[in-house]
């Protein structure tokens, strides 16, 4: 669901366009129209701020002991400017290490050929008028070739390459050969130095990632800059009226909190005005949905948010997408791991998004009931198969999908059928969006799709499969697809002539009948990927127990296998269950209720008081 969303437009006197502005930011609930390309210096100084704040920020992140240890001790009472400062200068010493880092090892890489020698001596002899000229030279051409008097030793030979040195005196003799231009630093100069900067930029790191305890402080202070920011935007996106004496501001707020943002202005002494929304307009959205409902909008936001005119399916994403990813991972070992993870990120490492450990637990029940349900799955084992384990003889009982093709209600029919009831669900949502936010004459062809649809489910129920429950129904199910048909060749143009409408309409009739065939067979990939994420359970018991066959050392690997094995298996698993539910939603399901998104969140324009100094 979504909140009922108001206009409202503030006029000001340009020379209270500041205490209007701060009065609209204090109030906290309105979304004002930001002209997003505004400029000027201070929204200029505040985006460069932003910028630098979240380097920063990136740079701790980046540089975090592994062990999550703070090592380097940072000073108490720090300001943000401060951090900042220190953060960059180490980064900067640090890029500079990196340099000099990259230098050394090409130098290093130059100079290995060559070997260790004494660079001293070498000056000291060409001072004497000896000179040392290096080469690099394909080995075969350096044999060829007659050097006659001049001196050369080779210093080293890699692969097919010579590498060797010139000595000359009182001559100036150039061989053909690709001279070298040597480091001026030895091979164990280079060595310490690089042991050196190596060190260092450990404690640089180190250094930077002890700043994480400022993280929360410069979250903080992002959030000052955002606010001042939104300010700046909000004094440079007034439009002007009655040659600029008169400017106005519009913006959007729930219709629950007209009678506080009233109340409000009118102490203030503000102009203003309130509207419904009209035609054409942008207006924000704002989810409203029950406690568990809104565990869903997160996966709603995935995709887009509903536009104003049309329904929110986040209530419908709730009921479906449970039963989607529990019939997907389909075991209820797995499911018990899900939940228990769930629980314990609830106190440990998802105590901040706790909404995220609710979903987490909701996710991992259901899958150890539907584990139960469907098949009959722990860890791989087939509850069915398995008598001996009481506990198994127990659960057996409650397995009322099983994966016998002879009975009606097996996977592979319910993933269907669950398939079938969200295609329809999707129509009759279209149905109800254009009715309320159209016309019923807009939502026509979505009647007669909705009609094809059940007409067309009865009638192979009934004389395809023989289906008894279903036969007495055929007439209806007969008229009810013609019907549709009719309806949807007569109504699913009505701004065309109803001769151009009818033979337009075999097109859309086209793709209802392909489109119903095509998006019911997309759900068989629920019964599919619970079948694969069972029998690679089942595979990794097989070979464990194999292993475990084997000695002592057997029952070692065996476990260590077992572990392994499941641990891969629940991970590819929950990818699986987390995507294709997904998929399903966004595609099938969206598709069949013409969802069309687009919808701007509602960010209201407040002000966050305080500030870490």
């Amino acid at each position: 669901m979504k909140e009922q969303m108001k206009k409202i437009s503030v006029l000001a006197f340009y020379k209270d366009k500041d205490e209007v502005t701060s009065t609209l930011q204090q109030l906290g609930v309105i979304h004002l129209e930001l002209d997003e390309k505004a400029y000027s210096n201070d929204i200029k100084t505040l985006q460069e701020r932003h910028l630098q704040v979240s380097r920063v920020m990136q740079m701790i992140q980046d540089h975090l002991p592994e062990d999550g240890t703070v090592s380097q001790p940072v000073p108490k009472g720090l300001t943000p400017g401060m951090i900042l400062e220190e953060v960059t200068s180490l980064k900067r010493q640090l890029d500079r290490n990196l340099q000099h880092l990259d230098k050394l090892n090409k130098e290093r890489v130059k100079l290995k050929p060559w070997g260790e020698f004494d660079r001293q001596k070498i000056k000291r002899l060409e001072e004497e008028g000896i000179r040392f000229t290096f080469y690099v030279a394909n080995y075969k051409e350096f044999q060829q070739y007659d050097l006659g008097e001049s001196i050369c030793e080779v210093i080293h030979v890699g692969g097919r390459v010579a590498y060797f040195v010139q000595v000359e005196q009182d001559t100036h003799e150039t061989l053909p050969f690709e001279q070298v231009q040597l480091p001026e630093n030895t091979l164990t100069e280079i060595d310490r130095e690089l042991t050196r900067l190596k060190a260092e930029n450990v404690e640089l790191a180190n250094k930077m990632g002890a700043y994480q305890t400022n993280i929360d402080g410069l979250k903080h202070e992002l959030g000052v800059i955002n606010s001042q920011l939104e300010y700046e935007l909000a004094i440079n996106s007034y439009d002007d009226y009655a040659q600029g004496k008169i400017l106005y501001l519009k913006g959007w707020y729930p219709e629950a909190l007209e009678e506080k943002i009233s109340k409000t202005l009118h102490e203030k002494g503000s102009t203003f005005t309130l509207e419904e929304p009209g035609p054409g307009d942008k207006v924000p959205v704002k989810l409203k949905n029950s406690s568990y409902t809104r565990l869903f909008e997160p996966i709603t936001k995935i995709f887009q948010l509903p536009n104003y005119y049309e329904l929110d399916l986040t209530p419908l994403i709730a009921v479906f997408y449970p039963i989607f990813f529990a019939y997907c991972l389909g075991d209820a070992g797995y499911g018990l791991i899900v939940l228990g993870a769930s629980v314990a990120g609830w106190f440990t490492f998802l105590r901040n998004t706790r909404n995220l450990a609710l979903l987490g637990v909701l996710l991992g029940s259901f899958t150890t009931l539907m584990g139960v349900v469907k098949s009959g799955s722990v860890f791989g084992l087939p509850i069915t198969g398995s008598e001996a384990l009481p506990i198994f003889s127990f659960l057996a009982q409650f397995v009322y999908i099983p994966d016998d093709q002879s009975y009606v209600f097996n996977a592979f029919n319910v993933a269907l059928m669950i398939g079938v009831v969200q295609i329809l669900t999707g129509v009759i949502s279209s149905i109800v969006n254009k009715t309320i936010y159209h016309s019923f004459s807009a939502a026509l062809p979505q009647v007669g799709k909705l009609l094809i649809i059940i007409g067309t489910l009865v009638l192979f129920l009934a004389n395809m499969q023989n289906v008894e429950l279903f036969k007495p129904y055929v007439l209806v199910a007969q008229i009810m697809l013609f019907s549709g048909i009719g309806l949807v060749l007569v109504s699913h143009d009505l701004k065309l002539s109803l001769f151009k409408r009818v033979g337009g309409g075999l097109l859309p009739l086209f793709f209802i009948f392909t489109g119903l065939l095509g998006d019911a067979l997309s759900y068989v990939r629920l019964f599919a990927l619970g079948v694969a994420s069972s029998v690679l359970g089942l595979v990794v018991n097989q070979i464990g127990m194999q292993i475990m066959d084997s000695g002592w050392w057997g029952w070692i690997l065996g476990i260590v296998f077992l572990l392994f094995g499941h641990s891969l298996n629940l991970a590819l698993a929950i990818l699986g269950a987390f995507v294709h539910p997904l998929r399903l939603t966004f595609v099938e399901f969206y598709n069949n209720a013409q969802f069309e998104g687009g919808g701007i969140e509602y960010k209201p324009f407040k002000k966050l008081t305080s500030k870490i100094e």
